[in-house]
């Protein structure tokens, strides 16, 4: 049926090339069925997570208008940077889109090399301590001296960055982030980011 990818061809019992072919083809809606609901999946997050940046600069644009002609020249610098600042965010969040998209179809693959993964999240919670302070959030960043782990170092700093930014901005004000990195079992590594 057009309307419905519910609908499922019936199989008769007899086990012949008719059965054969209606088992086939019922495999082959019930993927399709699996990818469309992961679309929709997909792009309800997409749409949720590219409201919240478009809503900031449309307030920072309406605020613009209200205040045209009665604003210093530093309050429409700020509003300003504001507005560029949501811009890059969207801008960073469509290619991370893109990224893993193109990664998921296999038209790009990761670049495995040796890392020193503790400097790498030491190195990335130096960087976030700025945004962290600035809501009197206290960023601690603790692990061992050195960390060796193989893996795509522009994936992995996609993944710590996500993971930090989550953090400061889901914790209240004066709160919290601990972020440890340490090794398993084995040859594991274990990143952790508490809030």
């Amino acid at each position: 049926s057009g309307s419905s990818l519910t609908e499922r061809v019936p199989v008769t019992g007899r086990e012949d090339e008719i059965d054969q072919l209606a088992v086939t083809f019922n495999q082959m809606l019930e993927r399709i069925q699996t990818l469309v609901t992961g679309i929709k999946e997909m792009t309800d997050n997409i749409a949720h997570d590219l409201k919240s940046p478009i809503t900031r600069i449309r307030g920072q644009a309406e605020l613009t208008l209200l205040v045209s002609g009665s604003g210093s020249r530093e309050e429409y610098e700020a509003m300003a940077a504001s507005v560029i600042e949501e811009c890059d965010r969207l801008i960073e969040m469509i290619n991370t889109m893109l990224f893993i998209s193109r990664t998921e179809a296999g038209v790009t693959q990761p670049e495995l090399a040796e890392m020193d993964i503790a400097a790498l999240v030491l190195d990335a919670c130096r960087l976030f301590r700025a945004p962290a302070e600035e809501k009197g959030i206290t960023l601690d960043g603790r692990g061992p001296e050195r960390l060796a782990l193989s893996g795509d170092i522009r994936l992995i700093q996609r993944l710590v960055g996500n993971l930090l930014d989550n953090g400061i901005k889901y914790t209240g004000e004066n709160g919290r982030v601990d972020v440890t990195v340490r090794s398993s079992a084995g040859s594991r590594v274990e990143i952790e980011v508490r809030d």
